[in-house]
């Protein structure tokens, strides 16, 4: 009978995890679900913004606008169309990019997602003790939840900006008087790198860098800005 029962209690705490995670996943799918549609209608309104600026012949401007909506939406088609249309020079390496497919907010709902997996995962291994591959559901879990950070922290980590005054002078050292090797046209997408007083160090698609004033560049990412 002992034995009968305790049987019975590991099913139920089985089933019970089984719900949980349901739960957390649901939770987590409408979420992300959420938070696509609200920044899909943030990233309209800055795409309407762009091409109000591009009739105002403000290039600068309008690059500004749908580089912050591809921030928001990378995969909505019409950003796309948006940023192809404005012709400007993707400064960011593969990995970044390719990071950059899924949002900062959607990469820290998948990490939160994946956590709590891995954490209810331990407690149906520990029921699951007899079992050999119920090991593997947190492993999986933790795992996947790492990457999810991972993507948050790449994505953080990327700064790209874009140069809003004209032929932005790129000098050699982070001073008014220092010399300048070239110049910068409005609308550049450039990388910002180390911060001097009221400089910033930036590198363009080609390769250039140098030191530019902090006003001349206007980060992409919202939360920089």
């Amino acid at each position: 009978m002992s034995a009968e029962r305790s049987h019975r209690q590991g099913h139920m705490k089985r089933a019970l995890i089984a719900v949980t995670l349901c739960v957390a996943v649901l939770g987590a799918g409408v979420a992300t679900r959420g938070i696509v549609e609200s920044e899909t209608a943030q990233a309209r309104t800055l795409v309407a913004e762009g091409r109000r600026a591009l009739a105002r012949n403000d290039r600068p401007g309008a690059v500004l606008s749908f580089e912050r909506a591809r921030w928001l939406a990378p995969r909505a088609q019409f950003v796309r169309a948006a940023v192809a249309m404005a012709g400007v020079k993707d400064v960011e390496s593969l990995l970044p990019r390719a990071l950059r497919m899924l949002t900062v907010r959607e990469w820290s709902a998948i990490a939160t997602t994946f956590g709590w997996i891995a954490a209810f995962g331990v407690a149906f291994a520990i029921v699951q003790s007899e079992r050999r591959r119920a090991r593997w559901l947190p492993l999986a879990a933790g795992c996947a939840s790492v990457i999810g950070m991972a993507g948050v922290v790449e994505a953080n980590s990327s700064s790209p900006a874009i140069v809003t005054s004209a032929d932005a002078q790129l000098l050699v050292a982070p001073y008014v008087n220092a010399a300048a090797e070239s110049s910068l046209p409005a609308g550049t997408m450039v990388l910002v790198g180390s911060r001097y007083d009221a400089f910033v160090h930036v590198k363009d698609a080609d390769g250039q860098a140098g030191w530019v004033p902090r006003a001349s560049v206007e980060p992409i990412a919202a939360s920089e800005s």
